[in-house]
């Protein structure tokens, strides 16, 4: 991680914002999904995901122009080696959404383990919820593809999950990754006020 004390950082953060919660995912995948994250493992060091509470309560999510049809999910983006994870976190927040958001606490950091043939791959994602305080809502990296945006509630983010779960198969193994931050998300932020 080119000199970044990552468990120190979590424990700094987690002074800030709370503990984050920490999961493990196995998720068993394709050759050629295990070939594209392992190159994309070299220039990235996990990535932030980002549950963004507009002001009126409900969650930001996104959809890309080449996703499957009504695949929608937050914004997370790469982390870039060396740098810290707040720092990702305002850097993609801005790019993905051209808001203004304040960081209300850590939620989870989940190990993922990406399986194939006897081989394993770990990726780190890194769970924040975040809060609108201003800005515009619009793409800044055009480079993303973003789409088009949408909003859920809270109580829709298992919703969310499970379509994310059941996107064609040739989206499967994605699907399966983006849907499991959501159903934390949806545990850990039931209670929300």
């Amino acid at each position: 991680m080119n000199g970044v004390n990552r468990q120190g950082e979590i424990a700094q953060l987690g002074q800030v914002y709370g503990l984050p919660a920490r999961r493990r995912c196995v998720l068993h995948i394709n050759q050629a999904n295990y070939a594209w994250w392992n190159k994309t493992k070299r220039k990235r060091d996990g990535e932030v995901v980002l549950f963004v509470r507009r002001k009126d309560g409900s969650f930001l999510l996104h959809t890309k122009d080449y996703y499957p049809q009504q695949a929608l999910r937050v914004p997370s983006g790469g982390i870039k080696p060396g740098e810290a994870l707040i720092d990702a976190v305002r850097r993609e927040s801005f790019e993905e959404t051209g808001l203004q958001v304040a960081v209300e606490r850590f939620l989870a950091v989940v190990e993922f383990e990406f399986h194939f043939a006897g081989m394993t791959l770990p990726f780190p994602s890194y769970l924040f919820l975040l809060s609108e305080v201003g800005g515009e809502l619009q793409v800044m990296d055009t480079g993303e593809r973003i789409s088009a945006f949408a909003e859920v509630p809270v109580a829709e983010l298992a919703s969310v999950a499970e379509q994310l779960e059941n996107v064609p198969t040739q989206w499967q193994d994605w699907g399966r990754f983006r849907a499991y931050p959501h159903r934390l998300a949806a545990e850990l932020l039931q209670d929300l006020p």
